[in-house]
């Protein structure tokens, strides 16, 4: 019986050291950098330079995070140039935004994502971000931002803040991945400015396929949202000068904040495709000059209508933008090739696009405007 309970014992102990995790691979958080940031830039003779910024964790350090630059070929070969510098065994694991110069951008992107497809270690989960001037140059000065958190906290931060108000795109490596080999969606990235004490969200980045081809403010994106049906909360400013009650009203403002967009896209098949958006807009009044009397239905119908008619004009202006850098994020050409293939077959799309005749028709409804009134 004893014999019996020491074997089931020794059996126990077996299967417990066969199935219980050990040590042999484990990683020390201090002995550990991780990447948390990188930036991809080109320099004066064309040299491709590969910036990382890892946070430092030591009490006995003031600075926030190490950076380190070095000239490189490909990206792995960058990993490996700073293991010997960094003192530490460097993961990349834990990355979240890959920064591209608006000059490499407009090169090339496709090159650098290889290592993020195949190395489970890399997720696809970091923003990818086109910064106007140097990645090396803004992450070395957010390093030191005395009124700023860490580098990487703060960044997103910023982007957190501009998606949710439609100022700029959530833009992560396996969505800018997905639009680019479709051939028929082109991906849209934030744009970041930057100087000596701040970093700005300028705007969106737009691509045709891999390559950055034209840029877009902050209200011009919230505008780009609205047109692909995207469900939110955009803010329009609206300005006008007219003469009202006989007196002359100089650039009267006012602010609405879309709260509900429903799109229709009409699709006519000619010659020259011809492409029709209806928006039908629900917002609420954010900032008011006084000009109308927002009381009286009938002048309230007047700047419902008159905000409408200005962001028709403002999209017809975008889309043409659009057509000229050759860019197509609403995915027309998707659309184009799943609902009418024997056309898409028929024509090269890329010069078809460029003369594509858009119209828009926006219909706006103000629900709530002030509880003063």
């Amino acid at each position: 019986m004893k014999n019996t309970k020491k074997g089931i014992v020794v059996t126990l102990l077996c299967i417990s050291m066969l199935i219980q995790t050990g040590c042999w691979d484990q990683k020390i958080y201090e002995r550990i950098g991780f990447i948390l940031q990188i930036g991809l830039e080109l320099d004066q003779d064309e040299n491709l330079i590969y910036t990382i910024s890892i946070p430092i964790v030591s009490p006995d350090v003031e600075a926030k995070v190490d950076v380190f630059s070095t000239p490189i070929n490909t990206l792995r070969e960058g990993r490996e140039e700073v293991l010997h510098v960094s003192g530490k065994s460097v993961e990349g694991g834990k990355i979240q935004h890959l920064f591209f110069s608006k000059q490499l951008a407009q090169k090339e992107t496709m090159n650098f994502f290889d290592v993020f497809l195949r190395s489970s270690e890399n997720s696809l989960l970091p923003n990818v971000i086109v910064v106007d001037g140097s990645p090396q140059e803004m992450m070395e000065l957010s390093s030191k931002f005395p009124s700023k958190p860490r580098p990487s906290y703060y960044v997103n931060t910023l982007l957190e803040n501009a998606r949710r108000n439609f100022y700029v795109p959530e833009t992560r490596i396996y969505n800018f991945l997905s639009s680019v080999y479709s051939n028929t969606i082109d991906p849209i990235t934030p744009l970041l400015r930057y100087n000596d004490h701040e970093i700005e969200v300028a705007g969106s980045a737009l691509f045709k396929g891999d390559k950055m081809v034209g840029e877009i403010t902050t209200t011009e994106t919230g505008l780009l949202h609205a047109l692909m049906g995207t469900d939110g909360r955009i803010r329009y400013k609206y300005y006008q000068q007219e003469k009202q009650r006989g007196i002359e009203v100089a650039k009267e403002g006012t602010i609405v904040l879309i709260k509900d967009i429903k799109r229709k896209l009409n699709i006519d098949i000619q010659d020259i495709p011809k492409i029709d958006i209806k928006l039908d807009l629900t917002a609420s009044i954010d900032e008011y000059t006084d000009g109308y009397n927002l009381s009286d239905p009938e002048e309230k119908k007047r700047l419902e209508a008159a905000i409408a008619k200005s962001i028709e004009e403002d999209c017809l202006i975008l889309l043409k933008y659009l057509q000229e850098v050759g860019s197509d994020p609403l995915g027309i050409g998707e659309m184009i090739r799943s609902k009418h293939n024997w056309y898409w077959n028929s024509v090269e799309w890329e010069e078809v696009y460029r003369k594509v005749d858009f119209g828009v028709d926006v219909k706006l409804k103000v629900e709530f405007f002030g509880a003063i009134y």
